[in-house]
């Protein structure tokens, strides 16, 4: 059974189609600008894995940051909190987020192996569970830090700017595994590594997030 806040969210989402519509636009954007600043030119495997995640990365931060934002603008945070449990918006505002990022994902890949001779991968199932791995870990941090920000008065810059240095981690780790995938036909020994360190920052990030959630929503 659906959460009540995700339920919610998908049906804002599927009447404007904001979220999905800006990072799609932002993956065109920067597929376009990649095309022309290198037309023709053969690009590696380690900038081709580091030109995808900063399209995945910088999308959802431009597609997700108003999963909160959203709900100060429309005066609909004060309902949320007289009639909702903060664990119950938490995990709404996450799934709905983790959701985006998927599809965020999806198009990303979509586009790059259209546009990109050189977006070949190798070992397929592998390269999924890094997408999935870093595609929960920024829906995350996205999730925590668009509630931690959503009543200053510079939204859209301040998020940013704090989830930026957080994902350093994340960025890292997801940029080397997809370069290993795209290199290696059988690439867990060279990825184990990457793997590990994808899903203890998962599960440290989504745990902190939703501890310290309550003390944020009840500020």
């Amino acid at each position: 059974m659906l959460s009540p806040i995700l339920r919610k969210d998908l049906r804002i989402e599927l009447r404007s189609r904001f979220g999905v519509s800006a990072v799609v636009m932002f993956l065109l954007v920067t597929v376009t600008t990649i095309l022309f600043s290198a037309p023709g030119e053969q690009i590696n495997t380690g900038l081709m894995s580091a030109l995808f995640w900063i399209s995945l990365f910088f999308g959802a931060l431009t597609g997700l940051a108003r999963s909160f934002i959203s709900e100060e603008e429309r005066g609909t945070s004060f309902l949320l909190r007289l009639y909702a449990e903060p664990e119950d918006v938490f995990w709404g505002k996450y799934l709905f987020n983790l959701l985006l990022v998927f599809s965020l994902a999806i198009c990303a890949v979509i586009f790059f192996a259209f546009f990109f001779r050189d977006f070949a991968i190798r070992d397929f199932g592998m390269f999924v569970l890094q997408l999935i791995l870093g595609a929960i870990g920024t829906s995350s941090i996205v999730t925590i830090l668009s509630a931690l920000v959503a009543r200053a008065s510079q939204k859209g810059a301040l998020l940013p700017v704090l989830a930026l240095p957080v994902m350093v981690p994340l960025v890292i780790a997801s940029t080397d595994a997809t370069r290993i995938a795209m290199e290696t036909a059988n690439s867990w020994e060279g990825m184990r590594g990457d793997i590990l360190i994808l899903f203890s920052f998962d599960v440290a990030v989504t745990l902190v997030g939703y501890v310290l959630f309550h003390l944020i929503w009840q500020e």
